[in-house]
């Protein structure tokens, strides 16, 4: 049986159920939010029932506009989304979505609060340091080309176009954006620096709306070196990890040593954030041969105890902003390392069963993680023009968080909506396979 009414064009009734009860509640949002900010019109004592038919109104268009959109990107090359190298893990892309909803929400509450405040609300912490969700993301592309490269050997050339393919093309429109927007401040000599982000991934951060950027160079350093990684492994052993960690903690208190403060290189630079990316792999052969180990929803529990007391020591000692010389960022990349792979590997090996319909959403939602990252800061400007002035409650902290979770996320989620159908999800057809067996040895 159908999902959608027989009167339907055939694509549109290929539409799920669980995308019609999301285009439905996500249609209700924008017209809600759209007649509470913007009434059309509101006639003396009828002003309710004005704002009533303008919500209807709406509700209907964005309805409407919705179904033309699944109509539109429905297409055979846009449904062969599945990886040729790894099965689906739905948990994955649960963590990728929160990882990139707390960046989101970091970036606005920090729009309204001081980047060097520090507060005593353990769940607001969460927020005010959310900028440690970039380490969930490392962590998380670790576990996932462990996974991949675990008792394989990868293809290198292969491995490096699948990447490209993955991520330049939102990255390539994302710098078109910004080059369009910022005509005067860029040369094409720029443009062309800015297409091999990794080469310099230092000058990212200061890209005006796309700062987040500076993550894709990084990424692109540790893509770069991970098919050797993962030789290394395969001829020494995870120790082979182990040590590499060691090395980077040794060289970062060198770094300390000579200048007296590490912080811009355990947070900006490979040399800090490598023990997240091994860490992950490590934590990839962990769940491939002790996941039962993990399966004990004690271990959920405990892992997001210690998330929550890592991040409000974080604030205790000074963080990135009151923190700066404190030697304790030569090992914080190890920690949150430890802590996220710990968070990680109790949530996808946890054998509690989530709800099927909450399950599909949040992977659904993760899927759209990469464009949430990239395009969420047309969400945060949205947000301060219009609804700067919303508030919920009498304290400024807890206003701007709730103004994140109820209106800019929801903003920046409708936004990564369309350029991951429109855009990422179009070039999937163009990965390749890039594993294939070890050789089986004498």
């Amino acid at each position: 049986m159908n999902p959608m009414p027989i009167w339907m064009p055939s694509r549109l009734r290929q539409v799920t159920p669980i995308q019609l009860f999301w285009s439905v509640a996500a249609s209700a949002w924008i017209a809600g939010v759209a007649s509470w900010r913007w009434p059309l019109f509101q006639p003396k004592g009828y002003a309710h029932l004005a704002t009533a038919a303008q919500f209807v109104a709406c509700f209907i268009v964005c309805l409407l506009a919705m179904g033309v959109f699944f109509s539109a990107v429905q297409t055979a090359a846009a449904k062969v989304v599945e990886s040729k190298n790894i099965n689906h893990i739905p948990r994955l892309d649960h963590l990728r979505f929160f990882a990139a909803a707390l960046i989101v929400l970091y970036h606005f509450y920090h729009s309204a609060i001081p980047l060097e405040a520090r507060g005593t609300n353990v769940l607001l912490n969460v927020i005010s340091e959310g900028s440690s969700a970039v380490a969930i993301f490392f962590v998380l592309s670790g576990f996932i080309f462990g996974l991949i490269g675990y008792d394989k050997k990868i293809r290198y050339v292969d491995f490096v176009w699948s990447r490209v393919i993955r991520i330049y093309p939102l990255y390539i429109f994302a710098l078109l954006l910004l080059i369009g927007a910022n005509r005067n401040r860029f040369s094409s000599v720029d443009f062309i620096t800015l297409l091999f982000p990794v080469f310099d991934s230092g000058s990212l951060p200061g890209l005006p709306g796309f700062g987040q950027l500076w993550t894709v160079g990084l990424e692109f350093q540790f893509y770069l070196i991970f098919p050797f990684l993962a030789a290394f492994v395969a001829r020494n052993g995870y120790r082979y990890l182990l040590g590499l960690v060691l090395l980077a903690i040794g060289l970062r208190v060198l770094y300390f040593v000579q200048t007296g403060s590490v912080r811009d290189i355990s947070y900006w630079t490979l040399l800090g954030r490598i023990d997240e990316f091994a860490l992950g792999i490590g934590a990839a052969a962990v769940y491939m041969r002790r996941r039962h180990l993990f399966s004990n929803p004690l271990h959920l529990v405990l892992a997001i105890a210690l998330a929550l007391g890592a991040l409000q020591w974080l604030v205790a000692w000074g963080g990135y902003f009151n923190g700066a010389k404190s030697i304790l960022w030569v090992v914080w990349p190890t920690i949150g390392g430890l802590v996220w792979a710990y968070l990680l590997l109790s949530y996808v090996s946890c054998r509690i069963r989530m709800p099927g319909f909450l399950d599909k959403s949040l992977d659904k939602l993760g899927a759209l993680s990469f464009s949430i990252y990239v395009m969420h800061s047309f969400a945060l400007y949205w947000t301060q023009k219009y609804w700067a002035v919303w508030t919920f409650t009498k304290r400024t902290d807890l206003d701007a968080a709730l103004r994140g979770i109820l209106i800019c996320l929801p903003l920046a989620v409708g936004i990564a909506w369309c350029t991951y159908h429109l855009i990422e999800k179009q070039f999937f057809v163009f990965r390749r396979k890039y594993v294939e067996p070890i050789a089986a040895r004498p």
